[in-house]
């Protein structure tokens, strides 16, 4: 997956894999729609997943992120725009 271009179900998928690897399960075991805290995501864990967030997709997680998007689908969207609105800033939309 190309961090720059990667489509929002590319980045639910990351998301998915990322955390049930750290949560000990299948993907398909992990509700997208819960709240990551109901889904047994710990502080640490969170702390993993910002991380792995900057690294893989290139911009900074306030402290606040993950109070603002709480489950894996809010978190995948707002990943998804925050890229393609960087996109935009550093190259217009020439599509």
């Amino acid at each position: 997956m190309d961090p720059r271009t990667a489509t929002l179900t590319e980045i639910r998928t990351w998301l998915t894999d990322f955390l049930a690897a750290k949560l000990e399960r299948e993907p398909e075991e992990m509700d997208t729609t819960e709240h990551l805290m109901h889904s047994g995501v710990d502080s640490l864990t969170m702390v993993a997943l910002g991380l792995n967030l900057e690294e893989t997709f290139g911009f900074e997680i306030e402290p606040d992120f993950f109070a603002q998007f709480s489950t894996i689908d809010e978190v995948a969207k707002a990943v998804h725009d925050r890229v393609h609105s960087q996109g935009r800033e550093a190259g217009g939309d020439a599509a």
